[in-house]
């Protein structure tokens, strides 16, 4: 009788974990075709000459890379700053908090600020290496990024 409550509170569990968490594969953690680990002369390749460089920034027109302090060849986080760039579940910047539950879920991690409107969703890739966000203001997508935990 003992072993069948623990197996059934053991599957409980294991049910409501797998409901709970949106849990996204490596390759949807990306923005606009990058993704964190991929090199900088893929993003030149992809997207051209950046507009300048500013330390660890690599700038372009609505979005930026961050190299990897320990080698600046590759890239540790991509940050959306306007809606040009999108994830792989077409989110991009401009889409309210319901059509970013809609395509990804239920995030990972909420934090919230009452005094300033904002909200950020994390979601964490399922081999817990990668992480997508999303700040939200007043609801709407305001910035996104993917980097490395």
């Amino acid at each position: 009788m003992k072993k069948k409550i623990s197996a059934l509170i053991c599957g409980t569990l294991m049910a409501f974990s797998a409901v709970s968490f949106a849990s996204l594969e490596p390759e949807q953690i990306m923005l606009g075709g990058m993704h964190p680990g991929m090199s900088v002369s893929e993003v030149i390749e992809m997207y051209g000459d950046p507009l300048r460089r500013e330390g660890d920034k690599i700038v372009y027109d609505g979005f930026y890379v961050e190299v990897d302090d320990n080698n600046p060849t590759y890239v540790e986080e991509i940050v959306a700053l306007d809606g040009r760039l999108g994830t792989f579940d077409g989110m991009e910047i401009g889409n309210s908090e319901d059509e970013l539950r809609k395509a990804c879920g239920k995030p990972d991690k909420i934090d919230s600020s009452a005094t300033s409107h904002k909200k950020e969703f994390t979601y964490y890739s399922n081999d817990n290496k990668t992480k997508l966000e999303f700040t939200l203001e007043r609801g709407i997508i305001s910035k996104i990024s993917c980097e490395f935990r």
